[in-house]
């Protein structure tokens, strides 16, 4: 069974910006497999909720959201944000559906 959980792991605030990047890491899991596979995104503004109905209206397959590590206080900054992919990129988007239907 092959299946994508969310689980919040922080966030950044750019300097001078008046939004926040919210960071997410998503695993890939494949009950037949030993190992799983994961990547860190960034959204903003709603994207983990596009990014789940747009999962499970193209693949039939439920995004389960996990209770992650973050906690609004005492979380270190996360660096590297511009690197990291969009949770709503179409590569990235591609690359679960790519996953999910093998």
């Amino acid at each position: 069974m092959k299946q994508i959980t969310i689980s919040r792991v922080g966030s950044n605030h750019p300097g001078g910006a008046n939004w926040t990047y919210c960071i997410w890491l998503v695993s890939f899991i494949d009950t037949n497999q030993p190992y799983c596979m994961g990547h860190t995104v960034k959204e903003t503004f709603g994207g983990d909720s596009r990014f789940k109905h747009l999962l499970e209206t193209q693949t039939k397959h439920k995004v389960i959201e996990v209770n992650g590590v973050y906690t609004s206080t005492g979380t270190p900054k996360i660096t590297g944000v511009s690197k990291m992919l969009d949770i709503e990129s179409q590569d990235f988007i591609d690359e679960c559906v790519e996953f999910l239907n093998k």
